[in-house]
């Protein structure tokens, strides 16, 4: 009863009203024109798509396929470095490797530190969302700062907005706070699936929330559980995957922020994936990289592959942004900046390859090399496969003229 009169309160709250759904803060007006037929069917080339866009699409498969296949065989790795470096080393240095070792390869990491960051980097996890929804507020926004309200409804939305950060804060009835993020989220589709996309790494403390207990005011939440940390896996790294094909699919949106700040293209990832490619479509390749980086790095973290890796290079990127690239205005950033974090300092941390895995494992015992080496090959090419080229063959039918 008390999770259905939640719901409830999260309907009448979304009553409605009119969100334009633009960016107000970070510029991203189109100073040049695209080359758009870079994005659309290449008659005459491989599946019909262009060679720059394919050359990227393939070194980010060569990538992903590379961790794969080192992911699959780590536990013959740690074992390889426990025997060869750990070994020669005395204590402390020995327990350094240790612990670094176990940090990359996912596994728990037993020193105090850590586990400290780990516990508060869940209390700015679950306390962030508030900060953003009043800063939302004091920019007459819903949610995040890149949606304005329209003025008719703008007070009452910023009471609500500051209501529920309050109860964040204080952590009252996070179950129905949950709710209220969720029901905001699925409010925004009235505005289409792009806007919906764009939110949708705000999901994650929901999940956190909503599988909270009602008395959580009485609790100190610093840790979340086996099934919490999975689900703010899983949602949040399905986010930047959407969110990195979304910058495909909106290439104008995105070639405008580069425009305007033409600094955030020296990135040396981003670099690496288009080497090769034809400098005539720099802006172009520049942003199928983009795109394919964030679809890589959400990939990783969604399906827990080298989970520690991944969030530690998305949190640079992240706080990069905020604090050098684009300042106050992307202040919201402080919110996957603390989910990142929390789940970097998790011990809790699993993957979704398991069964992949058991097979290596079953082929490891029976002495078979051969079979465990075909089976991790074959997995690490097929995931890699489905994760890179069916969307982005898709994309090239994709109608943006409504954009």
């Amino acid at each position: 009863m008390r999770r259905g009169a939640a719901w409830l309160l999260a309907g009448l709250a979304l009553m409605p009203a009119v969100v334009l759904a633009h960016e107000r803060f970070v510029k991203h007006n189109l100073k040049y024109p695209l080359h758009d037929e870079y994005f659309r069917r290449t008659p005459g080339a491989l599946l019909g798509m262009n060679p720059n866009m394919l050359r990227i699409g393939s070194v980010v498969f060569a990538v992903l396929a590379a961790f794969l296949i080192v992911w699959f065989f780590r536990q013959r790795i740690d074992t390889l470095v426990d025997r060869v470096v750990q070994a020669r080393l005395p204590g402390a240095p020995q327990r350094i490797v240790h612990e670094v070792a176990s940090f990359v390869m996912d596994k728990p990491v037993r020193v105090g530190w850590f586990h400290a960051l780990g516990e508060w980097a869940v209390i700015l996890f679950l306390r962030s969302p508030a900060l953003v929804l009043m800063y939302s507020a004091t920019n007459d926004s819903l949610v995040m700062p890149s949606y304005p309200l329209e003025p008719t409804s703008a007070t009452f939305f910023k009471f609500i907005q500051v209501a529920l950060g309050i109860l964040i804060l204080t952590q009252m009835f996070l179950p129905l706070s949950g709710a209220l993020i969720l029901g905001t989220w699925l409010y925004l589709f009235r505005w289409g699936w792009m806007v919906a996309v764009d939110a949708l790494p705000v999901v994650t403390v929901a999940a956190v929330y909503v599988s909270s207990p009602w008395q959580s005011h009485k609790l100190a939440i610093t840790n979340l559980n086996r099934q919490q940390m999975r689900w703010v896996r899983l949602i949040l790294g399905f986010g930047f995957v959407a969110l990195g094909w979304f910058k495909l699919y909106n290439h104008n949106l995105t070639a405008g922020v580069a425009d305007n700040y033409p600094w955030v293209m020296n990135d040396p990832m981003l670099g690496f994936f288009s080497m090769g490619t034809d400098p005539a479509f720099h802006r172009e390749n520049w942003i199928v990289s983009f795109g394919l980086a964030e679809v890589l790095s959400g990939f990783m973290l969604m399906t827990g592959v080298f989970t520690r890796v991944w969030c530690l290079m998305m949190l640079w990127v992240f706080t990069k942004l905020m604090v050098v690239d684009f300042g106050w205005d992307e202040i919201p950033h402080i919110y996957p900046i603390g989910a990142l974090m929390a789940v970097m300092f998790s011990n809790k941390l699993d993957t979704e390859f398991s069964r992949v895995e058991d097979l290596e494992r079953k082929a490891a015992r029976g002495g078979r090399t051969a079979r465990q080496l075909a089976v991790v090959v074959a997995a690490s090419l097929a995931i890699a496969l489905v994760a890179v080229f069916p969307l982005l063959y898709l994309l090239t039918f994709a109608d943006r003229s409504n954009l």
